[in-house]
């Protein structure tokens, strides 16, 4: 369902409507997940009696958390005790894609007492509420379109109350005109063309090629591609699907702005 804020510039006629992807697009939110899976990973060796042996202890995490994601009609946002059972295979010698297998055959095989378990996931939960920084750019880049007349909306499948929660956290809540919550489909895009106008030129601005960039560019946006810290690796090879690119948020909203 599509759910969206009031605009609160209403009755204003805007000739640009920018769709804004929120996670890892406005902020950092690779950050906050890579510090909650440190912590993870080091809540569960401690409870195994195991040592990491890996140089780079998130490419430990990330590479099991991957498969996971890949194979998870939730995609990143699968249960976390698949997760806590997988490093435990893991750390038990398998492999990251052997490891993600046997965890997703039974998720319930967790070498730990179920007090243990539920720790580390509190722990986990815990570490993930933690407020996200903004990326580089985002507040020069939303200023410049806010001031340009320009309508922001977000659109997300990561829970409105919680993207309204982050921004006002970070003071940019009042550049926004909606939060949309709603998955990133050609459809929902084609709706939200209908709903702006023919007369409105519609952007989309975000880090993912599949979830953000192609479903809008198939409804007939101009998307722009922002990379990322974290590259999911469905994305791999997906390049080629971009025909817009920004180093930065603000460099995306200089590229809206100069089409005016």
């Amino acid at each position: 369902m599509l759910i969206a804020t009031a605009n609160r510039r209403e009755g204003t006629v805007s000739t640009q409507v920018v769709c804004l992807d929120a996670d890892n697009t406005l902020w950092d939110t690779d950050g906050v997940f890579a510090v909650a899976q440190l912590q993870l990973l080091t809540g569960i060796a401690k409870a195994l009696q195991k040592n990491v042996g890996a140089p780079d202890r998130l490419a430990y995490v990330r590479e099991v958390d991957q498969e996971l994601a890949s194979r998870h009609h939730l995609g990143l946002r699968y249960p976390p005790r698949l997760l806590i059972a997988a490093l435990c295979h893991r750390l038990d010698g398998s492999d990251p894609a052997t490891a993600a297998r046997t965890a997703w055959s039974d998720p319930t095989a967790i070498p730990l007492s179920d007090d243990a378990v539920a720790a580390i996931e509190s722990r986990y939960f815990s570490d993930l509420r933690s407020t996200p920084k903004l990326l580089p750019g985002v507040p020069e880049g939303l200023e410049k379109m806010h001031r340009a007349g320009a309508t922001l909306v977000i659109v997300t499948e990561g829970g409105r109350q919680r993207v309204q929660n982050v921004l006002r956290a970070n003071n940019i809540d009042g550049y926004i005109d909606r939060v949309i919550d709603a998955p990133k489909r050609k459809e929902l895009f084609i709706r939200l063309k209908r709903l702006f106008g023919p007369a409105v030129q519609v952007f989309m601005i975000g880090d993912q090629i599949t979830r953000d960039i192609i479903p809008a560019a198939a409804a007939g946006i101009e998307a722009i591609h922002v990379e990322g810290k974290f590259r999911p690796i469905w994305e791999i090879g997906s390049d080629a699907s971009i025909s817009h690119k920004a180093a930065t948020f603000e460099s995306a909203a200089d590229t809206v702005l100069a089409s005016a």
